[in-house]
């Protein structure tokens, strides 16, 4: 039986407000539902598509079920009602908007945890990783993504995203796939926070715990600022979602016990690991699942069966 804990972090584009977001994240551990979306800034109300796919995505009876045939019309209410808000000089620019931009656009990561099985699909440049038992990072993107020998990564982030838009339509192809994994960490990333993900690892950072040890929205906003004044991390919205695995026995543990530790693998990529994230406050934040699996596994998923050592995508 697989215990899971999660953290989110989202904030906004340095000198910008939380008003200005563009990204939307959003899960539900009861079913096993995970969901980023990145909202395009050169689209139509950004925002507004990218809380509808996170929504979707928690709602849908199953990941064939995603992206809903309904989402253009769910759009064109959710437009309606944002504009009708608006006064008559603010309206009209947003119509200007429409006129240029025509659709919104965003991209998306999704995952399904059914027991020990994880299945995800991804479009765009924000990101999954997946770190399990042996301590290596896969990343997993529309864009090209090499592993090297010595397991750093080469990801080609680009200024033109696979997406999806409010209309409907789809640009290019999604990323689907699904592995067992009964300890270790998934982590869902925005575009900017995935590149710098990749730095870190790169440079045998310990990154993940030092994440994982802030403890709420003032922390994060401190970690974010640091970052950028360092020259490591873009000005962009900053949105992550941390989920922490580990395999617990079916025995009567509290959630206190079954706080997963570091794999000897991950400790070792980075020469040693910090323990003091485990604190009381760090554990008052965190969410469990301690749901049993399923055989429904979707068809539309493949093995996570690839050769690392060269090109992942």
């Amino acid at each position: 039986m697989t215990g899971i804990q999660v953290k989110s972090f989202i904030t906004h584009k340095r000198g910008e407000t939380d008003g200005d977001i563009q990204d939307s994240i959003a899960y539900d551990v009861d079913r096993g539902r995970y969901a980023l979306s990145d909202g395009v800034t050169n689209s139509f109300l950004p925002k507004c598509l990218s809380d509808l796919l996170t929504q979707s995505y928690l709602e849908a009876e199953s990941q064939s079920d995603f992206p809903p045939q309904s989402l253009p019309q769910q759009f064109r209410t959710e437009r309606d009602n944002y504009l009708q808000q608006l006064d008559a000089e603010q309206m009209m620019l947003q119509e200007m908007v429409e006129e240029e931009f025509k659709v919104g656009a965003a991209t998306f990561v999704g995952l399904t945890v059914d027991g020990d099985e994880f299945s995800w699909q991804v479009l765009g440049d924000s990101c999954l990783f997946l770190l399990p038992e042996d301590g290596h990072l896969r990343c997993f993107c529309s864009m090209p993504v090499r592993v090297n020998p010595d397991w750093s990564l080469d990801v080609q982030f680009g200024n033109h995203p696979r997406q999806i838009h409010s209309d409907g339509a789809v640009v290019g192809e999604w990323i689907k796939g699904k592995r067992t994994v009964t300890s270790g960490w998934v982590i869902l990333a925005s575009d900017a926070m995935s590149n710098w993900m990749v730095q870190q690892w790169n440079e045998r950072r310990n990154f993940i715990p030092e994440l994982w040890a802030l403890h709420g929205q003032d922390d994060f906003e401190a970690f974010v600022e640091q970052e950028y004044q360092a020259g490591r991390l873009k000005s962009d919205d900053e949105s992550v979602i941390l989920i922490r695995i580990a395999e617990i026995s079916d025995n009567s543990q509290t959630d206190e016990e079954s706080v997963p530790t570091e794999n000897s693998e991950f400790s070792q990529h980075f020469g040693n690991s910090d323990s003091s994230e485990d604190s009381e406050d760090s554990k008052s934040s965190d969410h469990y699942d301690h749901s049993e699996p399923s055989d429904d596994i979707e068809s539309n998923t493949f093995d996570d069966d690839f050769d690392y050592s060269g090109f992942a995508q």
